[in-house]
């Protein structure tokens, strides 16, 4: 027992893989939008981030620009103050130096006043080249040849400029650099004297920023910012000369821009972005960030965007196992249920699709034995008995009497014959005429089951000749009223619940009562018979053949050969509505007639007339004998049926084909409405336009269209519309919205018809064909 449990268990398992499909083509239906949601996110991230470290880098250095050219401008405008003093004018002037002392004594508190302004000024020397000294306000006056910045000093006497920052050799060593001013101001005699103040760069950069390098080139002083320099190298290096020898550097120098933003090698070899700003004061501002500094800080949106991926991926995965789960579980019911009932008779397969295919192929070749087996019993044998008793082909009265007896039929009952025939199955195209008896039984089954739930009826229904046929039997003593209403409520039963559930329309034939057995035949022609009254009156869906039935009428049958001439010359006249009007007095002369014979073949007589009419204006009939439209005709079995075809089929068809050689000059019908639609294809057409131009139904022309071309009216207009604008493409050099309009559409949906038939825009195809 647990054997067999463990058995069916892999077999289970085994043969999941439609399962196992279902989970990986969900899985990869949820995982492909949320992966493609996903990349947007961290694109469109990222990018906004850049922008924004971009955005931080620009304010960084305007902030650093600002606070720099704060401190430089007043150091330049102390020095500029110290330059016109006069205690300063009278040492540069006075050669003698008389009272020198004294001088000394207040040059150098005014250089100390002027230092202690700025944390950032270390030392302020005067140089006058007179005697040779220098006035430091560290080392009070001493000789040019004793002073530390020797060197410097005789490298500002050889330079021509008035003022300049400059990274002198002695001062730079020291981590000085040193704003310079050649005195006096004004003058012709050459450089006098020298005002220099020494600026102490660590402090000066610390104030500025973190990783702050200031260097000069030339006249120009550059201040640059290298994010986290000091982590590449160390801060006891040179650090100003590996920057300054930097490419980007040589290309912030000798740009002509005012401001820009590059990528160029960093001092570690990486790319890294360069944004610089220049200013009139020849000064520089350059902030440096690597390429890794941004990448790195992009990293956490990386993750981020991970982390989401894969939440919601795992989130879709559990929730697919979960549905898969679900809609799996009916065809695994239905897989154990199968196995339950198979008990061998069919083999196991691997695939679930596979065993349900064996288990449909299985079920129908059971049904086709079934099928044989009922063709061999059918029909059985009451049934049998009972089309014999319909058909008449009993002789004699006791074959029949006990026949009835040997198959359980009463024979001491009032019996009447329904018949119930389905409207125009056919023609809605929901059966195909040979498949008659299929309807039949559908009808016999349902009045079987009416009368099933009927207590107070008895009978027997069968399918008859594509119909459905019962036989109601009443006790000899019910009354007559009682009997036809009880009749007359069955009918109506079997009408409304095919139109209910079936949607068939059905009309109902009542024969008359008759208490014999053999008379049942009767009933049944009177039933057949009152079917017949379709033909001339609409009298509902139940018609009863004493209600119908003017048997003591007596009327001289004469065929309406003056309304007939009517009809044949309205239609030549092209007059249809006309037409309709007097057929429509010809079927009501044909109805007071109440012969069933008689109304259908005067139809007959009229089609042949017209076929007449039609050959005498030299029509090709062909047209006519290829839509067998005397079969068509003699299928109609109601007056609305009849009228409807002559209505909707023929009248249009003659007025086709007798107008349309007129109207066209001799060319078909099809071929002027070819030639109507390329001259007017830029009107709106329609359907009906061109219907009416050559005097048919919409509909028949639609038809008759599909049938010369294979394709429908509106596809040729569109090809018509699309030729005519390609022309104009080539030819002409409007513009698209101008050739839109010329052809009846509007610009959007020119380019759309373009891309769906070209598989080009209007532009394009322009461009490619002149």
């Amino acid at each position: 027992m647990n054997w067999g449990k463990r058995k069916r268990a892999n077999l289970l398992v085994n043969s999941r893989k439609y399962l196992y499909k279902l989970i990986w083509f969900s899985c990869i239906s949820v995982c492909i939008p949320i992966i493609l949601a996903s990349s947007v996110y961290h694109h469109f991230s990222i990018k906004k981030m850049e922008q924004y470290i971009i955005t931080e880098s620009d304010s960084s250095l305007i902030l650093m620009k600002d606070r720099a050219e704060r401190v430089l401008q007043g150091i330049e405008q102390e020095s500029l103050q110290l330059a016109k003093d006069p205690l300063l004018l009278q040492m540069i002037d006075d050669s003698d130096q008389t009272n020198a002392i004294l001088w000394h004594v207040a040059m150098l508190d005014k250089l100390s006043v002027v230092k202690n302004l700025s944390g950032f000024i270390n030392e302020i020397f005067f140089y006058m080249s007179t005697n040779q000294n220098v006035i430091s306000n560290e080392y009070g006056v001493i000789p040019k040849k004793d002073y530390k910045y020797e060197e410097d000093i005789q490298q500002l006497l050889d330079s021509n400029q008035q003022t300049r920052w400059v990274q002198l050799p002695q001062a730079s060593k020291d981590g000085y650099i040193t704003f310079a001013r050649m005195l006096p101001l004004v003058g012709t005699g050459g450089p006098k004297a020298i005002l220099a103040f020494e600026i102490e760069v660590s402090s000066f950069s610390k104030f500025l920023e973190a990783d702050t390098v200031i260097m000069t080139r030339g006249t120009e002083l550059i201040i640059l910012n290298y994010r986290d320099l000091f982590d590449k190298v160390q801060q006891d290096i040179d650090v100003w000369q590996r920057t300054s020898a930097l490419e980007g550097i040589e290309t912030v120098v000798t740009s002509d821009k005012l401001a820009d933003r590059f990528i160029a090698s960093g001092i570690d070899g990486k790319p890294a972005q360069f944004n610089y700003i220049k200013n009139v004061f020849s000064r520089t501002y350059v902030s440096i960030v690597p390429e890794q500094i941004i990448t790195s800080q992009l990293d956490w949106i990386r993750w981020l965007t991970f982390l989401i991926l894969i939440s919601f991926v795992g989130m879709g995965v559990i929730l697919t196992l979960f549905t898969a789960r679900r809609a799996y579980s009916p065809v695994e019911q239905l897989m154990m249920y199968s196995r339950d009932l198979n008990d061998g008779r069919i083999q196991n397969k691997g695939n679930e699709l596979d065993f349900i295919k064996a288990c449909l192929d299985y079920l129908n070749k059971e049904k086709n034995k079934f099928v044989l087996y009922m063709k061999k019993i059918e029909p059985s044998m009451r049934e049998k008995c009972l089309h014999q008793l319909l058909s008449g082909e009993y002789a004699g009265k006791n074959t029949l009497i006990q026949d009835c007896e040997t198959y359980g039929i009463d024979t001491r009952s009032t019996n009447v014959v329904l018949i119930t025939e389905a409207e125009n199955v056919v023609h809605e195209k929901r059966f195909l005429p040979e498949e008659r008896s299929v309807v039949a039984f559908t009808l016999a089954n349902v009045m079987q089951e009416i009368l099933h739930n009927q207590s107070d009826l008895r009978g027997y229904v069968i399918p008859y000749q594509g119909k459905g046929v019962v036989i109601l039997q009443f006790n000899p003593d019910t009354d007559q009223q009682v009997i036809h209403e009880g009749t007359i409520e069955y009918a109506n039963s079997i009408t409304e619940a095919l139109r209910a559930y079936l949607s068939f329309e059905v009309t109902v034939g009542i024969g008359r009562y008759y208490t014999h057995i053999a008379d049942v035949r009767v009933s049944y022609k009177e039933a057949e018979i009152a079917l017949q009254y379709r033909i001339f009156q609409d009298s509902g869906s139940i018609l009863y053949i004493d209600e119908v039935e003017n048997a003591n009428k007596q009327t001289i049958l004469r065929y309406p050969r003056e309304l007939e001439f009517d009809i044949i010359d309205s239609l030549e006249r092209g007059d249809v509505s006309l037409a309709i009007e007097n057929f429509k007095k010809f079927a009501e002369l044909l109805r007071l007639s109440q012969s069933y014979e008689f109304v259908h073949q005067s139809y007959q007589i009229l089609f042949s007339s017209l076929i007449v009419s039609l050959d005498k204006q030299d029509v090709n009939l062909m047209d006519i004998m290829d839509n067998n439209l005397f079969g068509q005709l003699k299928s109609k079995q109601t007056f609305a049926e009849i009228f409807g075809w002559f209505e909707e089929t023929f009248f249009p068809l003659y007025i086709w084909l007798t107008q349309t050689g007129r109207d066209a000059g001799g060319e078909t019908g099809i071929q002027y409405i070819y030639k109507y639609i390329k001259e007017n294809c830029g009107q709106d057409l329609s359907l009906v336009q061109c219907a009416e131009i050559v005097g048919v139904s919409p509909s028949y022309l639609s038809r008759l269209f599909k049938k010369e071309t294979g394709m429908n009216f509106l596809d040729y207009v569109v090809e018509c519309k699309l030729a005519e604008a390609k022309r104009l493409l080539r030819e002409t050099d409007s513009g698209v919205s101008e050739i839109a309009q010329s052809v009846g559409y509007s610009e959007r949906n020119l380019n759309r018809i373009f891309h769906r038939h070209v598989m080009l825009s209007p532009g394009n195809y322009r461009a490619k064909h002149r």
